[in-house]
């Protein structure tokens, strides 16, 4: 199957550390179950020169963070042509849809398991990018990584309920746009 991953890039070497969240895509890829891998929202600061290689020699589609934010910027793609490009680089002789991971932790603002965004997309682009990509694509799963509640604040309160409730609405837009639900 293919791939999208709005994250920071987890295609790390699978020497590294083992498995791990960092590598789950290098993984499928070793294993022969990942045909075509891309990511959004890599920043240049934040990403060894090895894995950019990886991203690179197996032919990964990516595009930076500072490709696609930079408001006004001439040249830039919107969000909405970034994810017409990323679905024809995972097209597949198969017609396989890809699927689609979004890593908390390339939002700004919310508690995640590893290391928060310095730089990162804001939480109405990565709803922006579930909602277009849902509706253009209809992937066949969602999987959302790397958001976890800090611990010193109660569950309903503060960034955690604002986590709950970012998980839940891109589960709906998810749902929303790729189940057909007669309309009564």
């Amino acid at each position: 199957s293919s791939g999208i991953n709005a994250e920071y890039g987890d295609y790390k070497s699978l020497e590294e550390r083992g498995a791990h969240s960092g590598n789950g895509f290098s993984f499928l890829n070793a294993i022969g179950c990942l045909k075509k891998y891309a990511v959004l929202g890599l920043t240049p600061y934040e990403n060894r020169e090895a894995m950019m290689e990886r991203l690179i020699t197996t032919n990964c589609w990516y595009r930076f963070l500072d490709d696609i934010t930079v408001i006004g910027a001439t040249g830039r793609p919107t969000l909405y042509q970034t994810v017409v490009d990323m679905t024809r680089a995972l097209e597949t002789d198969g017609g396989e849809v890809p699927g689609l991971c979004v890593d908390i932790d390339v939002t700004e603002d919310l508690p995640t398991v590893s290391c928060p965004a310095t730089l990162g997309l804001t939480r109405l682009q990565v709803h922006e990018l579930t909602q277009e990509f849902t509706r253009y694509n209809k992937p066949f799963f969602l999987l959302i990584a790397e958001g976890m509640p800090d611990p010193h604040t109660p569950l309903n309160e503060g960034v955690n309920r604002t986590l709950g409730k970012y998980q839940s609405t891109l589960v709906s837009c998810f749902l929303t746009n790729c189940i057909s639900v007669p309309h009564i």
